[in-house]
């Protein structure tokens, strides 16, 4: 397995994914969860509590934090139209991107390096997400779950994504936290970098993984970079 530097170095495109590798968004959706379970009568939600499945596309997310709880099947569409609400309502206040990011973006672009994102979160909240967080600019391509025919694991969100930049999924990387994003991007046959830090599983590892990483730091060291 090749140094995350290295691999990233003679990329012609990048795509992420959003949550659990672009930002750290849990505490809002948490919040929102809470905020619309009680609202519909149920318990809140723990104030440590991780929400399992965050890399299902929107609904599923939703319904396993339900499931988990024990929410009547009954309020089910009630509380995911809370949810959708109090979500946009909390305008990703407490969403931030992951350390050293911003200053990685801005290398890529200054190499001339197309980046893009595909997550399985609606496209409007995740172009809200990043431009609350102020690094919508350095996206040429983002895509949701709402915009694309077959979402995350199916191949087909990267491989437009790498149309979009002008790259072949050789020449692309995808950089991710779950197996969801693994099993995508092998599916793509793109390389896959696996964010450590965001919400992964250890299923992550029946898919392949081309380097792994903790810190963005770690991606543009300036001794694996060309000149």
């Amino acid at each position: 397995m090749m140094t995350p530097a290295t691999l990233i170095a003679d990329r012609k495109a990048i795509v992420f994914d959003l949550d659990g590798t672009l930002l750290d968004t849990v505490a809002d959706i948490r919040q929102a969860m809470s905020d619309a379970l009680v609202e519909r009568g149920c318990a809140a939600l723990p104030p440590d509590y991780m929400p399992p499945n965050l890399h299902g596309a929107f609904p599923g997310a939703l319904m396993a934090m339900m499931a988990q709880q024990g929410t009547p099947e009954a309020e089910h569409e009630a509380v995911i139209a809370a949810y959708t609400r109090r979500y946009a309502e909390r305008a990703h206040r407490s969403s931030r991107p992951y350390p050293g990011l911003p200053a990685f973006l801005a290398d890529c672009r200054r190499r001339g390096v197309g980046l893009g994102v595909c997550t399985n979160k609606r496209h409007a909240p995740a172009v809200q997400a990043l431009q609350q967080c102020g690094i919508l600019h350095y996206f040429d391509h983002v895509s949701g779950c709402d915009t694309v025919a077959r979402p995350k694991p199916d191949p087909l969100p990267l491989l437009e994504a790498c149309a979009a930049l002008g790259a072949t999924p050789r020449q692309a990387a995808y950089v991710g936290d779950t197996h969801v994003d693994a099993a995508s991007a092998a599916a793509a046959d793109m390389p896959f970098l696996l964010f450590r830090s965001g919400y992964g599983s250890p299923l992550v590892h029946d898919y392949p993984i081309a380097a792994v990483f903790d810190d963005y730091a770690e991606l543009w060291q300036a001794d694996a970079l060309p000149m």
